[in-house]
């Protein structure tokens, strides 16, 4: 916990308070995003948990996350945009392409069921391709999932990297109860997570 907070400190100080005070409310902001209801994954599960969730925190956002509220991911400029405005919610003026629906689960995972316009060739599909690859190459360069998201973390805003941290300790947490050390250095296919209708 201990080096948990260390890595959170100059986040404190952003925060503009006074006294050693941030410390606290990032000791608070860490415990309430504890993962919960961890069951044991397959380390396929995990890879495609880590995917996904990386996407969603990787996302433009200012807002707090709560586990099962249901958030709408948009790609805005070649970029990945989380909203609480559903395209029916923006009508005419949607920000950009609708990628799909996600959600926080209580194990600190991200969901995300994507929107049945998003079919090879679309602009939505070709992102999420190119995503996969730069997550391939990352992958390669740093050696392992967890260095990836330490490597990821220190661009993220605060809320994120909070996030972030969760997602590793929840990753961790289902492999070791399913016996598996660690994730694979794979990465989903994107058609069978789409299951594109051809």
């Amino acid at each position: 916990m201990y080096e948990i907070a260390r890595r959170y400190v100059v986040s404190a100080h952003e925060k503009n308070t006074h006294q050693g005070k941030g410390l606290v409310l990032v000791l608070q902001d860490l415990s309430a995003a504890a993962p919960e209801e961890l069951r044991a994954k397959s380390s396929e599960e995990a890879a495609e948990d880590y995917c996904w969730s990386a996407l969603v925190l990787s996302a433009a956002f200012g807002f707090r996350v709560t586990p099962g509220q249901r958030y709408f991911l948009y790609l805005v400029r070649q970029a990945w945009q989380l909203s609480l405005l559903s395209p029916e919610d923006w009508g005419q003026r949607l920000p950009g392409e609708y990628v799909g629906y996600c959600h926080l689960h209580h194990d600190m995972t991200w969901g995300l069921t994507f929107d049945d316009a998003v079919q090879e060739g679309s602009l939505v599909h070709s992102a999420l391709v190119q995503y996969l690859e730069g997550i391939r190459e990352q992958l390669l360069q740093s050696g392992s999932w967890e260095a990836l998201l330490r490597q990821g973390e220190r661009r993220l805003p605060y809320q994120q990297r909070v996030l972030t941290t969760a997602l590793a300790s929840s990753l961790r947490q289902s492999l070791a109860l399913s016996g598996h050390a660690g994730v694979p250095p794979g990465v989903p296919a994107l058609g069978s997570v789409l299951s594109l209708a051809q």
